[in-house]
């Protein structure tokens, strides 16, 4: 087990998951797979429930499978694994397969017969000394390309500090016409205003910083993720989002790279569900609009209301006093 922990070094590509105990069906798994790649789902309260998608096995598998993919991960370490049911089992060698990782189960008990015949259906190898198991998880030479993002390094209190700071997200644009705003409460605090999207915008705003370390931390839905980037990034709405497109020069702005990773998983997740062509992976229906709302709580972000023109209160004096003007009358 030391070995195993050891080996858990996401700058090499390398994580290793302790299951939840006594958990024998469901997504748990994939969602102890996404909190070991430092993705935590929202915690529900009396207000909010846990999002959807958390309940949904298939869908919470293909999540994990596109953070595995856009961050570089090449081997998976499941520890206890022989506490596991056959189904954990299909879905991890299913997930290995899809992912190309080295997978590796660390069983430190007798494996029931159902698991081991599922290894029957897939090359594997069986380490059963310690010799081998040092060599196993011996670090190579770094995978990680020099190029690829330090995903790792992004870190927030979880959960969220109660006397945590808010921001304000920067104004709605005007355009495409929104629904109308409903301001939220508040708060007991002060809230300082992230920086106005613009030409002389600053990516790298300490603001943003810390931002950023939020949302790679307390959102584990790649789409929710990234939709929650761009609106920090540039005051689009939910439904302003699904105009948009990821293609360079189709609505897009210029994003920096720690909210580019974002999108790539987003269409990492479209690709794994089917629709690698989709203009828009980050359109998602209207029943998510809500969870994504529940993203936005959960990095303490508070909505700004739309940029409109100014236009002047109208008063119908005014209106008599120019007719008068316009047909040579006096006004007084």
């Amino acid at each position: 087990m030391r070995l195993a922990f050891g080996a858990h070094q996401p700058p090499t590509g390398r994580i290793t998951v302790h299951p939840t105990p006594l958990v024998k069906t469901g997504p748990y798994l994939a969602h102890d797979i996404t909190r070991a790649l430092g993705k935590h789902l929202p915690l529900p309260d009396e207000d909010r429930d846990l999002p959807t998608w958390a309940s949904h096995t298939d869908r919470s598998w293909r999540i994990a499978a596109a953070w595995i993919t856009t961050l570089g991960i090449s081997h998976l370490t499941i520890c206890r694994a022989h506490r596991l049911s056959p189904s954990h089992w299909e879905h991890l060698l299913a997930l290995a397969t899809l992912t190309n990782i080295r997978l590796t189960l660390l069983c430190n008990g007798p494996v029931p017969p159902k698991n081991l015949s599922l290894l029957d259906t897939t090359e594997h190898k069986v380490i059963d000394t310690p010799r081998q198991a040092a060599a196993h998880w011996r670090p190579s030479t770094p995978r990680q390309r020099p190029d690829h993002y330090p995903w790792w390094q992004h870190r927030a209190p979880f959960p969220p500090q109660a006397d945590e700071l808010q921001f304000r997200m920067p104004p709605q644009p005007s355009q495409p016409l929104t629904p109308a705003f409903h301001p939220s409460p508040l708060p007991p605090g002060p809230t300082p205003p992230l920086p106005t999207p613009g030409p002389h915008h600053d990516p790298l705003h300490p603001h943003h910083t810390v931002i950023a370390d939020r949302i790679h931390t307390r959102i584990a839905h790649p789409v929710h993720a990234a939709c929650t980037a761009l609106t920090v990034l540039t005051g689009y709405n939910s439904h302003q989002i699904k105009a948009l497109h990821t293609q360079s020069g189709s609505g897009l702005p210029p994003l920096p790279a720690w909210a580019r990773i974002l999108i790539d998983a987003a269409c990492h997740l479209a690709d794994l569900r089917g629709h690698p062509d989709a203009p828009n992976p980050l359109s998602v229906p209207s029943w998510e609009h809500t969870e994504i709302d529940q993203a936005l709580h959960a990095c303490r972000l508070l909505p700004t209301p739309p940029h409109r023109a100014y236009r002047p209160p109208f008063h119908p004096a005014s209106r008599t006093k120019t007719i008068r003007q316009l047909r040579g009358l006096p006004t007084t």
